[in-house]
């Protein structure tokens, strides 16, 4: 695949430019994990099958003449829908008209606006799935794996107050791990010509006979999320968000007990938190430094870059 796929900027294509040529350099801001996660095109239009391994392949020593048992490697058939992102807006044509660049120049500061919530609303779908928007595709949590502390790529943090939890996700991106896929190789339709003056109604007034004449542009693209393995995410859960002094609260020790998930040999390579979290894991190691000075904010751990989002929530329900 082309290196230029592996992120969205390479990627992403509205109409006939990718999202490196509009010379927007802000779009992913507030989709910050988004902006590094491995990306990549459906294969098969608005459809994304994928192998996800879930027996690995066994061998053993032998005498001679002797035989041995044999595990043969075992996969299952992923096929993922991709859902419908829509980014469609309206604007009054008296706004755009009088704009001091025009028309054109107005609807592309809305477009602007408007990608960056696109790309913000799927970024959380990818942690939250389901659970953030029930039309869209599943995410993170919604993984067997993830979603309760009997869970094999799960670690408690402790926290026990009823919706002030957090979670800390652990990461391996890449073409056969964790993936953003998008639908119609990267396809996200804006109308060339979004000439449609259309009636609408004045949502703030009393009467709903008024209306005004809107310039309605549609935006929409098909995206998904991949789980490659069953080691392409581990989580974090119940961090409580205001707990800065007990047992519970969130350290780099919990961070190694993610990172013990993953085999030696497939290692994560990014851990998404909240700023809270983030928060919590200077604090704790403002707490242990040697000198008492206050301890920089954390960018890494043991090389793996933290992306700190806030597409995660403190607001979560405690995980059991």
């Amino acid at each position: 695949m082309d290196e230029s796929y592996n992120t969205l900027d390479g990627l992403v294509q509205f109409n006939d430019k990718n999202l490196a040529d509009l010379q927007v350099t802000d779009l992913l801001d507030d989709a910050p994990l988004l902006k590094i996660l491995y990306a990549m095109p459906a294969s098969n239009g608005t459809l994304h099958k994928y192998l996800k391994q879930t027996t690995a392949s066994s061998a053993a020593f032998r005498a001679a003449l002797a035989g041995v048992a044999k595990t043969a490697s075992a996969d299952t058939l992923v096929t993922d829908t991709l859902k419908i992102l829509d980014g469609s807006f309206d604007t009054d044509v008296a706004l755009a008209d009088a704009y001091k660049g025009g028309r054109d120049a107005w609807l592309q500061l809305e477009l602007i606006r408007t990608m960056k919530q696109v790309f913000a609303v799927a970024e959380k779908q990818v942690f939250y799935g389901t659970g953030a928007d029930a039309s869209g595709f599943a995410g993170l949590i919604d993984n067997a794996q993830l979603d309760a502390l009997a869970d094999g790529m799960v670690v408690n943090a402790g926290g026990s107050n009823v919706s002030t939890q957090t979670s800390c996700f652990v990461l391996r991106h890449g073409a056969n791990d964790c993936a953003f896929i998008l639908g119609n190789d990267g396809k996200i339709v804006v109308e060339d010509e979004p000439v449609i003056i259309q009636k609408t109604a004045d949502s703030t007034a009393l009467d709903a006979a008024q209306f005004y004449p809107a310039l309605y542009v549609p935006v929409t693209g098909y995206c998904g999320f991949q789980i490659g393995s069953a080691y392409s995410a581990a989580r974090i859960c119940n961090i409580e968000c205001n707990d800065l002094t007990s047992t519970s609260a969130f350290t780099d020790d919990h961070i190694y007990g993610a990172l013990s998930k993953f085999p030696a040999g497939r290692q994560p390579n990014v851990v998404a938190m909240n700023r809270n979290a983030l928060r919590l894991l200077r604090q704790s190691r403002t707490a242990t430094n040697a000198t008492g000075a206050p301890a920089p904010r954390p960018v890494e751990v043991e090389g793996i870059p933290i992306v700190v989002t806030d597409q995660i929530l403190s607001t979560e329900a405690v995980v059991s």
